[in-house]
């Protein structure tokens, strides 16, 4: 089974790690890059227990010919390499949604469904051929936290079939379309219904 690299952090970083875990890969066959914010302390810790090499800050040296490198629950830009093949999880649908903040936007502009999207790297963010793609019903209740953590549980139960893709070189499917780019800044909500500003600012803990 090969090497797996992460560029990865947080919470939803454990469940990516225990995932891999269940499908049979061992400590020593995954490297992660990640950080050293106090919100990510309890990952490191995570990665020190199970003996799991890490470093702070992403080193493209490190990445050996054959790799695997998935980014999750990333905010560093990555320069994609041939060496190696990288995939992502992006937490829209793509390619209407690119960029940040999709469920936040998709609750904006009042969609039904958001989404998850793996897809291949390419050194233009969020525009690689597409591995495997699902759609969430947003319900009256539903917050964009709420929905972000619907999409970043969801995207773990599908992650078998993405690697089982990726093994077998499946080529993806072309975005046909460039979509829209959302950059990661909270959007002024102030014209919107107090019930709508609700939903969206209660994205703990950054924008409260």
């Amino acid at each position: 089974m090969d090497n797996i690299v992460l560029i990865t952090q947080g919470s939803q970083a454990i469940s990516l790690v225990r995932t891999l875990f269940s499908l049979g890969y061992k400590p020593n066959q995954i490297l992660v890059f990640t950080n050293k914010d106090k919100k990510n302390n309890c990952f490191r810790e995570f990665l020190t227990y199970f003996n799991i090499v890490h470093y702070l800050k992403i080193n493209m040296s490190l990445i050996k010919d054959g790799d695997l490198v998935i980014s999750y629950s990333n905010l560093h830009k990555i320069k994609v390499s041939n060496k190696a093949t990288f995939i992502n999880f992006h937490p829209g649908l793509l390619p209407k949604y690119k960029g940040s903040l999709s469920t936040v936007y998709s609750l904006i502009n009042k969609e039904k469904k958001v989404g998850g999207t793996w897809h291949y790297m390419t050194n233009k963010i969020d525009c690689g051929n597409i591995l495997h793609k699902f759609k969430i019903k947003i319900k009256k209740k539903d917050t964009a936290f709420s929905l972000n953590h619907k999409i970043f549980n969801k995207s773990l139960s599908c992650l078998k079939k993405v690697l089982n893709k990726v093994k077998l070189n499946k080529k993806g499917k072309v975005q046909k379309s460039k979509g829209k780019f959302y950059y990661n800044k909270f959007p002024d909500v102030s014209n919107l219904s107090k019930k709508l500003q609700r939903k969206i600012k209660y994205f703990p803990p950054e924008f409260i």
